[in-house]
């Protein structure tokens, strides 16, 4: 498995890096650190409603002697400076005249407006956001490698940034090969199934921030086949095709490609899903992945294989996936020679991770159990029983 991983993903290059608005990037993680290039706020600042003024003006006020000032107006942009002895209406987040060093909350006046009276003394510097208080001129504000969230994305537009520099979301086309195959919503034929394959394929590409076209089912025709995967490398910097897919003259799969690039089937130490494919494709040389038309083999071929193609094309890192240490809470069986990845249940206590089988062992693979699943235990090729309290190595899944 780690070998065919290692030969797919050294064919596969990071799409370029351009820039792109703030909005459209949430998700994709950015290219680059990003410093914040002015202060903010960029002024002093009123942190309230309130009334601008100078703390000098307003010394020694209390309930029985408070201070009356002149309202001069409400502050603006561009404002002309304030007088001493005057005040100036503010809301929060509006800069501070020239001037003022104060703001007074409203709260503690009558909220008068040609004049105020003020009941209590405010110091010099009260309810002020001072210029780079938030953010410092020069701070990092994002690193690179980081996932852009909303958060972030105001971080930025508050320092002035509208745009940053990622590589673009992978466009994914996902086949599904079979001609038992129909397309879910529409009757069943005699020997016909409907398509799971690619629209698990499809929603975890999409789960994991690519665009994807999901093209659906096409019969086990080589020639037609061949026709759509060369229809669809124009839109497409990935193909992922489910199905058809042996290693002998009938490979409905490797009879088309042939003709549109070099590739390999080869049959991986894995179970479920022992054959895999990859391929380029054309002058653009766009990947192609070849995995098992079933949905559980599809699963783990998407985890084994997919992913870390996508996030490799995304300049994702890391891009494979980090594997946990966890207890068994159950024997689990294992068939010497290959690497079996079995779906697992983790839970947390306080030793730390445990996981058990979903499923029975080497019993007929579920679409059903699917959901049930949050890990992939991985069960080493020199293993054939693994106890209850041993421990063994677990991929957990959707993060």
């Amino acid at each position: 498995m780690a070998a065919h991983r290692e030969f797919l993903l050294g064919l596969i290059e990071p799409l370029m890096p351009f820039g792109v608005a703030l909005v459209d990037a949430v998700g994709l993680q950015v290219s680059e650190s990003i410093h914040a290039e002015s202060p903010v706020p960029g002024f002093d600042a009123a942190a309230v409603d309130g009334y601008a003024v100078r703390a000098v003006d307003v010394r020694g006020a209390t309930p029985r002697t408070p201070v009356r000032l002149p309202v001069d107006g409400q502050v603006w942009a561009g404002d002309d400076p304030l007088p001493a002895m005057t005040s100036r209406l503010i809301r929060a987040g509006q800069g501070l005249p020239i001037g003022a060093d104060t703001v007074v909350a409203t709260a503690i006046t009558d909220g008068g407006a040609a004049t105020v009276t003020i009941s209590a003394t405010a110091l010099r510097g009260q309810n002020v956001s001072d210029e780079g208080s938030d953010i410092e001129e020069g701070a990092l504000l994002v690193e690179k490698g980081t996932v852009l969230t909303p958060s972030l994305v105001a971080v930025l537009a508050a320092s002035g940034i509208d745009k940053v520099i990622i590589r673009p979301r992978p466009r994914v086309v996902v086949i599904a090969i079979g001609s038992e195959l129909a397309a879910p919503g529409r009757a069943l034929g005699t020997g016909e199934k409907f398509d799971a394959d690619s629209n698990l394929l499809a929603a975890a590409a999409k789960a994991l921030g690519a665009e994807v076209w999901r093209v659906g089912v096409v019969r086990d025709d080589a020639a037609e086949v061949r026709q759509l995967l060369a229809d669809q490398q124009i839109r497409a910097d990935l193909i992922v095709v489910s199905g058809g897919l042996t290693n002998g003259p009938d490979s409905v799969v490797g009879t088309a490609i042939h003709e549109l690039g070099p590739y390999d089937i080869a049959e991986v130490a894995l179970e479920p899903g022992g054959w895999q494919g990859f391929g380029i494709l054309g002058d653009d040389e766009v990947p192609v992945i070849m995995v098992p038309g079933e949905p559980v083999s599809a699963f783990v071929a998407f985890e084994a294989f997919v992913r870390p193609a996508i996030l490799q094309l995304m300049g994702a890192e890391p891009v494979l996936p980090e594997t946990y240490v966890a207890k068994a809470a159950m024997g689990m069986p294992s068939t010497p020679g290959v690497l079996e990845l079995r779906r697992g249940l983790a839970t947390e206590n306080a030793a730390g991770l445990v996981v058990s089988l979903v499923g029975a062992a080497h019993a007929p693979l579920l679409v059903s159990e699917l959901p049930q699943a949050n890990a992939l235990v991985l069960l080493d090729p020199d293993t054939d029983f693994v106890a209850a309290g041993d421990e063994v190595n677990i991929w957990l899944l959707d993060g």
